[in-house]
């Protein structure tokens, strides 16, 4: 990573005659996966690349078929981002759909986002959008070279992915929950008030019978 000042071809093709933003000064290096998350897509891609570092580390396990996720390691260092991942997921197991919209929700998140705010990279408090710096500083940021998944994930969402199904699990929906209804007994459980005769309830044996 480099320093980006006033005699970077990029910062002049981007800030025009004007001076350079205060914020494009930072060095590159500066924006993590988070930051760059949610001036590139908002709360829910810091969500996103807080899971994709968890199932990495093989904290997480997630399921294809019903996009159900589960924790297999809860101990150990995590920042406040994984950690609140881990807090929305019971030892049952949640859809992950849940799991990111509510941590998209989460203070750790709004923490992200509010420092973004202070460096005038971002405004609003309930729903933040990029400044004119933020822009181009977002600009900048999809020029740099990037390999690693999460850096992917942060600057082009789950579409950046080179992981197919990670890239699925992410894009698709938390499918509909089925739901399994209780087996009926062959009969009626209210012999007077079905209006049937008994013999259709004697099984064969005659109304008469003291089986």
């Amino acid at each position: 990573m480099h320093q980006l000042g006033l005699a970077d071809p990029r910062t002049r093709r981007v800030a025009g005659r004007s001076p350079p933003p205060p914020a494009l000064g930072r060095r590159m290096d500066e924006f993590d996966h988070y930051t760059t998350a949610i001036l590139c897509g908002g709360p829910t891609r810091v969500a996103q690349v807080a899971v994709l570092l968890l199932r990495d580390q093989g904290r997480i396990r997630i399921f294809r078929g019903t996009h159900r996720v589960e924790v297999l390691l809860r101990d150990g260092d995590a920042d406040p981002v994984q950690a609140a991942v881990l807090d929305e997921i019971p030892a049952a197991g949640r859809p992950l759909g849940r799991v990111i919209a509510a941590v998209a929700a989460s203070p750790e998140v709004d923490a992200v986002g509010e420092a973004m705010r202070e460096t005038g990279l971002m405004r609003g408090r309930r729903r933040r959008r990029p400044t004119r710096q933020g822009r181009a500083l977002r600009l900048l940021l999809a020029e740099e070279p990037v390999e690693t998944p999460p850096e992917l994930l942060a600057l082009h969402g789950p579409a950046g992915l080179e992981d197919a199904w990670m890239r699925e699990v992410l894009e698709a929906a938390d499918p509909e929950p089925v739901a399994v209804g209780r087996r009926r007994r062959r009969g009626h459980r209210n012999l007077e008030a079905s209006g049937l005769p008994d013999r259709q309830y004697d099984a064969g044996f005659g109304g008469g019978s003291d089986f």
